[in-house]
């Protein structure tokens, strides 16, 4: 008789289960596939459906005609540029800034400056951003934005800020770590409702560069002029550095950077009785002037 074999039998391969966001990650796969392949066909409609349910089914989509006009919070912003007005218009839910209000019905917005009204129309393509232009050039046109729900009109009002650019400095300044502070001049007398992001591209003591869309930064009021503290741009440069890679408990500091300063002045307009409490109208206006940043000096 054969002698048994003193090998173990093979153990057999567990099971796994399936990953559930691999099979949803599959799942969206596939279902995008599928609507490339019947776009091929003829069904382009499908994908436009497609994004449309996923975004809505992220913020909650509602139509403003199943809405009280006191729950409906309009996010009105009005810039000017080159002697045109730009009006961008969204609408949320209360408090709710997540939720996207589409405008239905008998629903919707328009904007005028004087006797030159117009009325705000979709740029999104879903309803859910509204934009128009008015040419004006004045300094600080009135603008005023208009919710309609039939023959009912809730005016909002907000005036431009006065236009403003840098006096000083002039150029592309050098700024030193070691001194303390950075002073900057506008046309007009500093304001407390100005605000200050900075972008920089950076390059790190070891050698590696990054780059920062923008750092929001504190600024003093000093006289005529806003005062940066040095410290806190390094401060606020090394957090953007860290940012980047969250990962790397021990990045390098930040050595060099080109800096570009965003100043933006708001002003802040009266919305419309009526309409919900939480809704806002701002008139921005913005100017820019760049810099050099050395951490070495």
């Amino acid at each position: 008789m054969d002698r048994p074999s003193s090998q173990p039998h093979p153990r057999p391969t567990p099971v796994r289960g399936r990953n559930p966001r691999r099979a949803a990650s599959g799942a969206l796969a596939l279902t995008l596939l599928s609507g490339l392949a019947l776009s091929a066909c003829g069904g382009s409609n499908f994908i436009d459906e497609f994004v449309e349910d996923t975004i809505c089914g992220v913020t909650n989509c509602k139509e403003s005609e199943t809405l009280k006009v006191e729950d409906i919070s309009p996010r009105y912003k009005v810039t000017q540029d080159n002697g045109v007005v730009k009006i961008d218009a969204r609408l949320s839910q209360s408090a709710n800034l997540i939720t996207v209000v589409r405008p239905s019905g008998s629903d919707r917005m328009s904007a005028s400056i004087g006797a030159l009204r117009v009325d705000l129309t979709d740029i999104s393509g879903r309803r859910s951003d509204y934009s128009a232009k008015i040419a004006d050039a004045s300094e600080e046109p009135v603008v005023t934005i208009n919710f309609h729900r039939g023959a009912e009109v809730y005016p909002s009002t907000v005036t431009m800020p006065k236009p403003f650019s840098v006096q000083s400095p002039t150029g592309t300044p050098l700024i030193a770590r070691s001194t303390g502070q950075f002073k900057v001049q506008m046309t007009q007398l500093p304001s407390s409702k100005m605000s200050l992001l900075v972008a920089a591209q950076c390059r790190r003591a070891d050698g590696s560069s990054f780059e920062s869309k923008g750092e929001p930064m504190g600024v003093a009021l000093d006289g005529a002029a806003y005062r940066i503290s040095t410290l806190d741009l390094d401060l606020a440069l090394n957090r953007a550095s860290k940012g980047v890679d969250p990962a790397t408990p021990n990045t390098s500091l930040v050595q060099s950077c080109d800096l570009n300063f965003q100043w933006t002045l708001n002003n802040v307009g009266s919305m419309a009785p009526g309409l919900n409490r939480y809704g806002s109208i701002v008139a921005s206006r913005s100017a820019a002037h760049k810099a050099s940043y050395d951490a070495r000096l």
